[in-house]
């Protein structure tokens, strides 16, 4: 599947995807930074492996 441009979810601005579910990066950065300082566990959690997070975004907005 071509990877293709669409407008980033929360921003509008153009950004690679296999599908219009695409959040770019920054903004996704400010979400993980967001839901970190809610969660305020205090733990370093690990960082995610390849396609977990188009995974997880994809559900969120599945679900949303």
């Amino acid at each position: 599947m071509a990877a293709t441009r669409y407008p980033c979810w929360m921003c509008g601005l153009p950004t690679l995807g296999a599908d219009t579910y695409v959040v770019c990066s920054d903004c996704l950065l400010v979400f993980e930074m967001r839901s970190r300082e809610r969660a305020g566990d205090g733990v370093d959690h690990l960082p995610l492996f390849d396609g977990e997070v188009e995974a997880r975004l994809r559900k969120l907005l599945d679900d949303w």
